[in-house]
């Protein structure tokens, strides 16, 4: 029996920033969950709902906007790579431990964003190299639950309005939680709780009452200075949980 009181605390604080930037439960409730002691497959049947309940309702207020054929690609090359990942992880118990690289690219990435002509050179890179971008992100996202270190950086070099940039995001974060929920589902349905299931309504009163109000109302210059915060306190993040 989990603390439902404190997942719900946890959940609620962390659907507010995913609200604004269309990820944030699985980002920094990942880590939090697994200091708290909780193994890493129970942290997924916790956070996925809660996740996806939020990706769901922010795909389908973006439905009119159209998705490129080069994303649908992207999508599933991604889509693959993550249920290899996550099936060879619960085949084998491998423990992945690729988080010094994924918090420094994502320090590096905050850090460019600062300067408009790194900023282009990285738009251009991830533009160039989009679909090996996507496969290396699936792969981290089985293994690790932090794909969305890469996600974060490859929306925003793709788009530049916050709604498309959050959209993007979105989207990519609903395929994730459907790929990982049926995978747990099918190869190991003990780690699924009614805890995960039952807060994720919860979830969606913040992002109604709270998150999205904010969203709306934060500006263009506003939204893209908070976005080059998150992904460094993302990457800071990231390289914390090397310590766990």
């Amino acid at each position: 029996m989990h603390d439902v009181y404190l997942l719900s605390l946890i959940v609620v604080l962390l659907a507010v920033v995913q609200s604004i930037f269309g990820m944030g439960i699985l980002v920094f409730g990942t880590p939090t969950l697994l200091l708290l002691g909780f193994d890493f497959t129970a942290v997924l049947g916790l956070l996925l709902p809660s996740s996806m309940a939020i990706s769901s309702v922010q795909v389908w207020s973006g439905r009119d906007l159209p998705l490129p054929a080069r994303e649908r690609v992207n999508m599933k090359i991604c889509a693959l790579v993550v249920i290899v990942s996550l099936a060879i992880l619960m085949y084998t118990n491998l423990k992945a431990r690729v988080d010094i690289l994924i918090g420094l690219t994502m320090l590096s990435a905050a850090i460019i964003r600062y300067s408009p002509t790194l900023q282009t050179r990285l738009q251009a890179f991830v533009q160039r190299q989009g679909r090996a971008y996507v496969g290396v992100m699936g792969v981290i996202h089985g293994l690790t639950n932090m794909g969305g270190a890469l996600l974060a950086v490859y929306a925003s070099s793709g788009y530049s309005e916050k709604g498309q940039v959050r959209l993007a995001i979105a989207r990519y974060y609903l395929l994730f939680g459907a790929i990982q929920l049926c995978t747990l589902a099918a190869l190991r349905r003990s780690a699924l709780s009614w805890e995960g299931f039952a807060i994720a309504p919860i979830a969606l009163v913040a992002y109604f009452s709270v998150g999205n109000l904010l969203f709306k109302r934060a500006g263009a210059s506003l939204y893209e200075r908070a976005m080059t915060t998150f992904i460094g306190a993302y990457g800071a993040v990231v390289l914390a949980r090397t310590f766990i």
